[in-house]
């Protein structure tokens, strides 16, 4: 449906650069942004705890080894 309106109105399509079209501001023709999404922040996440580091996989030492 797109490709025929603009191939009606003499609209090459590959040509559109679309990261230059720009909505008037504070317009948003209905769509909801999901930027608004980003902005919010959950109340409940805990933000403590802001450097963990995780390790797996390291060999197991028996007890006795690690007496002199």
């Amino acid at each position: 449906m797109i490709e025929a309106t603009a191939s009606s109105l003499g609209i090459d399509l590959n040509q559109v650069d679309w990261n230059s079209i720009k909505p008037p501001p504070g317009e948003d023709f209905g769509i909801i942004s999901d930027d608004e999404d980003l902005r919010v922040e959950d109340p409940e996440f805990d933000q403590g705890f802001g450097n963990i580091v995780l390790v797996d996989n390291l060999p197991q030492v028996r007890k006795r080894s690690l007496r002199s």
